[in-house]
């Protein structure tokens, strides 16, 4: 019998092309627009050809910026314009520049591309010396290098937080005043979620005021129950923590806790439980904190 021979690197799949430069892949797509492209090349040249690379962005599978650590400087209309293509680039590559009224107007673009998105430089508007944002954008905002904000959220008919962008909201703009007065909304942990965000606005000098918590606490560890304390006891806002944390880290903290009884909701204790290993006199000290526990414990009295 004859046997016919096989070419098995005919079978294979042909590799990946090359990445491109943009002009490059501009000039292979004129000549084959059913091309699949990757391009690399420098931050100057993508952000220069950006309108002509997004008409041709469904044909471009990924884009690498060469000279980093140097930016895609663009406007936020541009982005909105390209957000498919934004998102193909990596983490971190991108430099919006714009005034904030922009930038809100397309704050859902802003969103879809938080990750690419590293700085935001915010042009200077004397008519708005302060920006109201959403709590749930903390962490997008704290990418920006200049401005001052203040937090606002949405409530519903009902009076309970929603997220932005429900048809039917009320917003409630919140200024703050001397006497640091906010309107207070239910969805504590939306909010304590994004406390490094804060941290970063607030050690910026970029932060104004934070909206009361009301009605929960918020669920932290202690060294996150740490830096809330820190944050929030700035702008006097009434807050709640229940701390879940090791007994060990509830033991090496317990001057925190007990000198924030009044802010702690419940103590848990995760992980292995063990004793807690105190002092006598921070056992004192500390007991209307620990009448908070959630689980049995039991006491190590050292020194």
């Amino acid at each position: 019998m004859q046997v016919t021979s096989i070419n098995v690197a005919s079978l294979a799949a042909p590799a990946s092309p090359r990445p491109m430069t943009a002009a490059q892949a501009l000039a292979a797509l004129k000549t084959n627009s059913r091309l699949k492209l990757s391009i690399a090349d420098t931050a100057e040249n993508i952000a220069a050809n950006m309108k002509n690379l997004t008409a041709v962005q469904t044909r471009i599978a990924q884009v690498n910026v060469t000279n980093m650590p140097a930016k895609v400087n663009i406007t936020s209309s541009q982005a909105k314009a390209s957000v498919e293509l934004l998102a193909k680039f990596p983490d971190n590559t991108l430099v919006l520049n714009d005034e904030f009224s922009v930038l809100s107007s397309n704050i859902s673009t802003l969103r879809t591309l938080n990750p690419q998105i590293s700085k935001m430089i915010i042009t200077p508007s004397a008519a708005q010396t302060k920006q109201l944002i959403s709590p749930w954008d903390i962490q997008l905002w704290s990418k920006s290098v200049n401005g001052k904000f203040d937090i606002k959220t949405q409530i519903d008919t009902s009076g309970s937080a929603t997220t932005p962008g429900t048809s039917t909201t009320t917003t409630v703009n919140v200024v703050p005043s001397d006497s640091a007065k906010f309107v207070g909304y239910d969805d504590t942990q939306a909010l304590a979620t994004n406390y490094r965000g804060l941290k970063v606005l607030d050690d910026m000098g970029m932060l104004s005021g934070i909206e009361a918590f009301k009605g929960s606490a918020i669920n932290a560890s202690v060294s996150e129950g740490k830096v809330l304390a820190d944050l929030f006891n700035k702008y006097s806002t009434e807050f709640y923590l229940n701390i879940r944390d090791t007994s060990s880290n509830i033991s090496k903290n317990i001057d925190f806790i007990a000198s924030n009884n009044k802010k702690i909701a419940s103590i848990t204790q995760i992980g292995n439980i063990k004793p807690l290993e105190i002092t006598k006199a921070q056992n004192i000290k500390a007991d209307k904190a620990l009448s908070k526990m959630k689980n049995a414990y039991s006491l190590v009295l050292i020194g």
